[in-house]
């Protein structure tokens, strides 16, 4: 019996080997779609978990960032707020009056002379009548003398002039000087601006 068994392989040796090559491709094409199918999967896996994860430190990020801004508000609000209770002349209240509070205006004229001061208003100035000579004086004026710390104790005078009050109609005051014994074409009066004339006389 095995000697027939030979034979029979001997003489059919292609169609055994063909036998095994059918039943191999059997197995391979079984086989093949399982492995495929198990190294397919993981890598699937893995891209979506990576994308959740990447997804996820993104939306942290974005939180963070905003939470920060949120901080950085709150407190400079706070810090505003507590500047401006340290400092309450910034918040100013404005209220509507007719006449405002005179300003002074104190002139330092040396040699030279008011020849004349009155009040006028922005859109009605009258011309001189006489011009270089002396005229009337309607504005409320105060001499004072004082000595001059930096010329040797010298006695000199300024003259404070009260300034306007009807600020809406705009009203201003027009004063003329006169000086004599200069050879200059034209020379400037000293002045100096303060707020309350009244309070300078009281």
């Amino acid at each position: 019996q095995l000697s027939e068994d030979v034979e029979r392989v001997s003489e059919n040796p292609t169609d055994e080997r063909e036998g095994e090559m059918d039943v191999h491709e059997d197995a391979s094409s079984v086989i093949l779609p399982d492995s495929e199918l198990g190294t397919t999967a993981p890598s699937l896996r893995f891209s979506k978990t990576c994308l959740k994860n990447v997804f996820s430190v993104i939306l942290l990020f974005i939180y963070l960032l905003l939470m920060a801004v949120a901080v950085f508000l709150v407190y400079q609000t706070i810090s505003d707020f507590r500047e401006k209770l340290k400092h309450p002349v910034m918040s100013v209240s404005y209220k509507e009056v007719s006449l405002y509070d005179a300003p002074g205006i104190a002139f330092y004229p040396g040699k030279a002379r008011l020849l004349s001061c009155k009040h006028h208003y922005y859109d009605h100035i009258p011309p001189l009548i006489n011009p270089g000579q002396p005229g009337d004086i309607e504005c409320t004026t105060q001499r004072i003398n004082y000595t001059d710390p930096f010329t040797n104790q010298t006695m000199k005078y300024a003259l404070v002039v009260q300034g306007p009050r009807d600020v809406k109609k705009k009203e201003l005051v027009f004063l003329q000087f006169h000086l004599n014994g200069t050879d200059q074409d034209f020379s400037a009066i000293d002045y100096l601006l303060f707020s309350s004339f009244q309070e300078f006389i009281n």
